[in-house]
């Protein structure tokens, strides 16, 4: 549960082990559309539950990156029966007081949309508004854009209370410099989920999966095969 474009060369990889592997685009994400205006984070678990029945998956090991993840524990904890397995890579899910530099870019927002609404300054704001998410390090956000009201509901989803939850076998991976979603939501997860395991890899950050696919399977392969 990761994307379809972005994980093709894991999935290939974990193909050649001889693993069955989906990697479906969320609703609102690639070439999955929005199936209404605006969604909430309900909406995205069920549409896990809805592709695991479909496709009559069983044994499932549900691995979830980023957004993903914070999927991937609300929708363990609540249907443990479908999962099998589950990673957790990069999860995100755990809420954390602002940065003062997304503080202050948030007052420049609100200047700035005021100052350039202006006439003849309307033609900069969207440069503006590309500058200001690049610096804070939010241009999902700023990609999405059709998915705005979308992304305010499933990012104040807060995940904590689900990790107790979780008695599957569990592996975290984390890279030391990811700067996203700070190593020490790894650590919390992993103090919460009893039956789980943390690795940490050095000199990667928060788009390892895809940026160096390779040294990802080997660090996830052992945890697949074990029974």
């Amino acid at each position: 549960m990761s994307g379809e474009k972005r994980f093709e060369v894991v999935k290939a990889l974990l193909e050649k082990e001889g693993y069955t592997v989906f990697t479906p685009d969320l609703p609102g994400f690639g070439k999955n559309a929005l199936v209404k205006e605006e969604l909430v984070f309900e909406d995205y678990i069920a549409f896990v539950e809805e592709f695991i029945k479909e496709k009559k998956l069983e044994k499932t090991i549900l691995l979830g990156h980023s957004f993903g993840g914070r999927i991937a524990i609300a929708f363990t904890a609540k249907h443990p029966k479908l999962v099998s397995k589950l990673i957790l890579v990069s999860a995100s899910g755990i809420p954390r007081k602002l940065s003062i530099k997304k503080m202050v870019a948030q007052k420049m927002a609100k200047i700035g949309k005021v100052v350039l609404s202006l006439p003849g300054l309307k033609v900069l704001y969207e440069p503006f508004r590309g500058i200001l998410y690049r610096v804070i390090g939010e241009m999902d956000y700023y990609k999405a854009r059709d998915l705005a009201k979308t992304f305010k509901n499933v990012y104040r989803v807060n995940v904590i209370e689900d990790l107790p939850k979780i008695h599957v076998p569990t592996l975290i991976v984390w890279g030391e410099d990811d700067a996203f979603t700070p190593l020490a939501d790894g650590k919390l997860m992993h103090e919460k989920i009893k039956n789980s395991r943390l690795i940490t890899v050095k000199d990667e950050g928060h788009k390892f999966p895809y940026a160096s696919p390779q040294k990802f399977v080997r660090k996830v392969l052992p945890f697949i095969v074990h029974i």
